[in-house]
């Protein structure tokens, strides 16, 4: 692994499209998911399709991926009470398994911190696996407030 001074991180721009594909493809190998052939093209194609979507990208100064990061910002409509304001939820945070502990996971949410405060985001939000609650810790995330629910509905039926 190169230095984490070799690394870069910057938004990942549509050229980019089978890097991201690739790095979600290890993560989910990893998780013991079964991806499919041609699955590559797929996420790309949709990932490009995804205006909504904010994805910052850490490479190696030879320009190999080692870590993605990306959610989507949602703009909350203002009120009478209150000026519009947005939040940002990560949905990944991924880092190769031959490039993790030499802080590119923190990079990547430091990238994002530092958008997000240019860009009038006031809350960032994630769902923290395990392994992963120190990094995100040390970065300054906390548990969400008392007043935040969810409900869970059951996924369209495929076919």
């Amino acid at each position: 692994m190169e230095t984490t001074q070799a690394v870069r991180v910057r938004e990942a721009v549509p050229t980019d499209a089978f890097s991201v594909a690739a790095l979600h493809i290890q993560d989910e190998r990893e998780r013991g998911v079964a991806v499919p052939p041609g699955f590559l093209d797929t996420f790309a194609d949709a990932w490009l399709r995804d205006r909504a979507r904010r994805t910052w990208l850490a490479e190696s100064g030879s320009g190999r991926p080692l870590g993605v990061l990306h959610g989507t910002r949602v703009q909350q409509l203002p009120s009478a009470g209150r000026p519009a304001t947005a939040w940002f939820h990560i949905s990944l945070v991924y880092v190769s398994v031959d490039a993790r502990n030499h802080g590119i996971g923190e990079r990547l949410l430091r990238t994002l911190l530092g958008w997000a405060e240019g860009d009038g985001v006031t809350r960032i939000q994630l769902i923290a696996v395990p392994e992963a609650r120190a990094l995100y810790e040390r970065v300054g995330f906390g548990p969400p407030s008392e007043r935040h629910v969810e409900v869970r509905l059951d996924p369209p039926a495929s076919g």
